[in-house]
């Protein structure tokens, strides 16, 4: 009897704060290759300084989990980049499915989820989506060495525009519906707020500019929520690129702008600063020494959580062999629910290798399991009604228990102008995994011939069209390496020679 009082007050009041505001406290912030360029503890340092509930990291080098529990935060998301005060869910599969090559902007998450649904309150959700565009060739600096407004504006279709769009598209569908949607992010563009008229005679701009990728998501339904806090870009310019490199060393002709950004559709934006070195200009929060090359961006919200769907989602990703999976639900009204893993794709109803039946959200939201006795191999854990009726599900991966990944070459034979083939496992599915094709022993990292994003999977094959690399292969001895989140620190090798027809 108790506890069918307690759950049925806990949905009288779901019901009565439907429509309640929450406060939240959001922070983009591109730490600059991992955070190890300055200090790496001045990095946790500005992210307890700015206490914002929801970080969007850039660059952060694999080092996403590291980051979320030495800042304190119990909640992350390896493939956004994302971590959080509130839970986090998937709002996909949980890995990739797209076979495409998507742009790097929405890299390794399906085009139709790019963004993660974040608790903010008891069953009610907000959107939260978290992005890098490319950064060269870098508009301002084009305009600061004479470039026309024609050539600037090719340049970003190029480059950032379609990135943007990729963003914009993908996340549409949960703008219409009346979610808060956030998006963070480095876009290594201006504001196409800032180079107004008025901002090239105070600043010595070289040309009013509308930045066309920044346009794009405003004209999407996002406000630009410093600049909308801020509006005169005269006064409050609000530059996060760049406070010098490393500590104020600034290169001779550098440009400064304002390239990071907390977007925000269906919200009030509350206020939005800078957080950077002390004395920088319109820094609210500081740390000294300022520990990256962009200054960070913080922007409070006034927001109306929506209800949500059902949701399943795992954790660690990936699992070790034998490790422990913690399995965390939503299910909407606060039902009772069943959770159940199958392998990969497997039907519900045949039965599952591990679960749990009868609960209730009252009862527990999360379960934690041991993998003990699965194989290595792909997964899906699936969210049920108690009658056995499939809500969601998660995919998830467990990986040999030594964690060594493995990449191979899976061409019987490669030949000059032949395509490549390569199959990796053991990946850790960070948001930018990458497979590099370089002559065997080059020392340098940058020497790459071709290179392929694995779409933050632990486990997948990838074909690397010869047409593709940036010269034919001529006969020789080359290898194949798998790496670390855009980082060069080398997960596996596969060497493969090229021979004659």
């Amino acid at each position: 009897m108790r506890k069918l009082l307690v759950l049925a007050l806990m949905l009288l009041a779901g019901a009565a704060g439907a429509q309640e505001s929450v406060r939240l406290k959001v922070m983009s912030f591109n730490i600059w290759y991992g955070g190890d360029q300055v200090s790496f503890a001045k990095v946790i340092e500005a992210i307890r300084a700015a206490d914002a509930d929801i970080v969007g990291l850039q660059e952060p080098d694999g080092k996403t989990l590291q980051i979320a529990e030495r800042a304190g935060y119990p909640y992350a998301d390896t493939r956004r980049h994302i971590i959080s005060k509130y839970p986090i869910f998937d709002s996909g599969a949980g890995e990739t499915t797209f076979t495409g090559a998507p742009e790097y902007s929405v890299a390794g998450v399906d085009p139709d989820a790019v963004h993660a649904w974040v608790m903010v309150a008891p069953g009610r959700v907000v959107a939260v989506a978290n992005t890098h565009l490319s950064s060269d060739p870098y508009g301002p600096e084009l305009a600061r060495d004479g470039a026309t407004l024609n050539d600037i504006l090719v340049n970003e279709a190029d480059t950032r525009v379609s990135e943007a769009q990729a963003l914009a598209d993908g996340l549409a569908p949960v703008v219409a519906t009346g979610a808060p949607v956030i998006v963070t992010g480095d876009f290594n563009s201006p504001s196409a707020a800032d180079w107004t008229e008025a901002a090239v005679a105070a600043r010595g701009l070289p040309l009013a500019v509308e930045w066309p990728a920044t346009g794009l998501m405003t004209d999407a339904g996002f406000a630009d929520s410093y600049r909308a806090a801020n509006p005169d870009p005269v006064a409050n310019p609000g530059i996060t690129w760049t406070p010098g490199r490393p500590v104020g060393v600034m290169p001779e002709g550098e440009t400064l702008d304002r390239i990071d950004y907390v977007y925000a559709a269906n919200a009030t934006v509350v206020e939005s600063t800078v957080v950077g070195e002390p004395g920088g200009p319109d820094v609210g929060v500081s740390v000294t020494p300022w520990p990256s090359d962009h200054r960070a961006v913080l922007t409070v919200l006034d927001v109306v959580p929506v209800e949500a769907p059902a949701l399943i989602t795992t954790e660690p990703r990936p699992v070790r062999e034998g490790g422990d999976l913690l399995l965390r639900v939503n299910v909407p009204g606060g039902g009772g629910w069943a959770g159940l893993v199958v392998p990969r794709g497997a039907a519900s109803d045949t039965g599952g290798l591990i679960g749990i039946t009868d609960v209730t959200l009252e009862d527990r939201t999360t379960i934690l399991f041991s993998t003990r006795g699965m194989a290595p191999g792909q997964y899906d854990a699936v969210l049920l009604t108690p009658e056995g009726g499939e809500l969601a599900r998660h995919a998830f991966s467990v990986i040999p228990a030594d964690g060594e990944a493995r990449l191979e070459i899976t061409s019987q034979q490669v030949v000059p102008g032949g395509d490549i083939a390569l199959r990796f496992a053991g990946a850790p599915g960070f948001k930018l995994d990458w497979i590099g094709i370089y002559r065997k022993g080059d020392p340098s990292v940058y020497g790459y011939l071709g290179f392929a994003y694995t779409g933050a999977r632990h486990e997948g094959e990838i074909l690397f069209p010869a047409a593709e690399l940036y010269e034919e292969l001529i006969p020789g001895e080359y290898e194949a390496r798998l790496y670390f989140d855009d980082h060069y620190r080398v997960l596996a090798i596969a060497p493969f020679t090229v021979t004659a027809e």
